[in-house]
């Protein structure tokens, strides 16, 4: 899907643009300074977009690639992730700002009592960013199901880079 084929989305002072076939939907405790909103494809796809204050996560990564790094760490540590294996890794040009973008694939083992032992191969593409204008950092990531198209990968990193922050 192109740019041409996406529409703009706004809020906050940033926007990012999606196919007008989808629905965006706001976390309830959702403010300008912290927050996520999730951009619902019809075939179950989803993309985040997630920020909050710069000030917080410099205190505990030097940069955005650093808090990607870390971002992908702590999925490995949940209890229902198995192997995770990094297929992409790449520095991209958002904005003015570079972000880091991340392809990982991992195992996910059903939850609950139909599922339990079931394991699941999912991917999930991520771009991390720190914007010093608007004192906020970003994360826009999808999680795909097992039955998504191949190239939803294009299509996120179409959106990413329709990304404005400020």
């Amino acid at each position: 899907m192109e740019s041409a084929e996406l529409e703009p989305f706004s809020v906050y002072g940033f926007s990012i643009d999606y196919p007008p076939v989808c629905r965006i939907e706001f976390n309830p405790k959702t403010r300008r300074e912290k927050g996520d909103i999730v951009i619902h494809f019809p075939d179950r796809e989803k993309v985040f977009v997630s920020w909050g204050q710069l000030a917080s996560v410099l205190k505990k990564f030097p940069g955005a690639k650093e808090f990607a790094d870390h971002s992908i760490k702590s999925m490995s540590k949940s209890r229902n992730i198995g192997k995770t294996d990094r297929l992409t890794e790449n520095t991209l040009r958002v904005n003015s700002h570079i972000a880091y973008y991340n392809k990982v694939q991992f195992q996910e083992t059903a939850m609950g009592f139909f599922g339990k032992g079931r394991t699941n191969a999912r991917t999930t593409c991520s771009a991390h960013l720190f914007c010093e204008p608007t004192s906020r950092y970003f994360v826009l990531y999808a999680l795909l199901t097992a039955g998504a198209p191949e190239d939803f990968d294009q299509l996120f990193l179409t959106m990413v880079q329709t990304f404005r922050c400020h």
